[in-house]
């Protein structure tokens, strides 16, 4: 089943107007991070260059909303061999302590993937399994649905594929110490068509203020990619962390 362009556009819009009109009637009171640094791929594109994040978390009751966005540029010898844009957008509900419902949504263009771009909405559950001034540990599960357009033709044929996908999701953080703290998350979206696989790992530790360093290490498995691109994306990275 095939769908237009215009048809996830609406999507994303809705979601992302959904969180804004939130945001709106709850005057926000935003925590998060803008990184800044090194980073270096192994996979589709061989390079070292620059890496810019940010993400911001507020929690209104038992509202909470995520939004993270992410920019990576890179040229070598005049010629642009990294160029990728990301943004991810999360609105979640708690229904009693350890439980919660969640809308997502996302949007990824990287040029070196074999991908136009990658996009997509979901919702379902979400089970609170750890909680701990130290510990939280998050685990969500729903259906979704997922548009991926490809440079080239796919290996069914296809430039824009569509597809009904289920996403999984998992997130960990602990304090290691008063200074240090580790995280890792991973997700899962599966269709008929493609399963797409990321893990994070991260320990960031405090310098002094809300100034930080930050060590990340992420994977990104296409299961299906275009002739002549690797399956697996590996970026290691060294980030100067500001707390807001």
């Amino acid at each position: 089943m095939t769908y237009s362009k215009t048809t996830l556009a609406a999507a994303l819009a809705a979601a992302f107007s959904a969180s804004s009109a939130y945001a709106q009637s709850n005057p926000p009171s935003w925590k998060g991070d803008v990184e800044f640094g090194y980073f270096q791929l192994e996979g589709n594109s061989k390079e070292s260059s620059a890496i810019a994040k940010t993400n911001g978390k507020r929690v209104s009751g038992q509202w909470t909303y995520d939004i993270a966005a992410e920019a990576q540029n890179s040229e070598a010898a005049g010629v642009r061999s990294a160029e990728k844009y990301a943004l991810n957008n999360r609105l979640a509900y708690d229904f009693s302590e350890f439980n919660y419902s969640f809308g997502y949504a996302s949007a990824t263009k990287d040029r070196f993937s074999g991908y136009v771009y990658q996009a997509t909405v979901a919702a379902g559950y979400g089970r609170r399994l750890l909680k701990t001034p130290k510990m939280t540990w998050d685990a969500e599960i729903g259906p979704g649905f997922r548009i991926s357009e490809f440079e080239t033709d796919s290996p069914a044929g296809d430039g824009q594929v569509s597809e009904a996908i289920l996403r999984l999701s998992t997130d960990f953080s602990a304090a290691v110490s008063e200074t240090a703290t580790f995280e890792q998350k991973l997700t899962v979206e599966s269709g008929e068509e493609n399963t797409v696989t990321k893990s994070i790992t991260s320990l960031k530790t405090k310098i002094v203020g809300g100034l930080g360093l930050k060590l990340s290490y992420t994977m990104t498995y296409n299961e299906t990619v275009p002739t002549d691109t690797v399956h697996m994306d590996r970026e290691t990275a060294v980030t100067l962390v500001y707390n807001f």
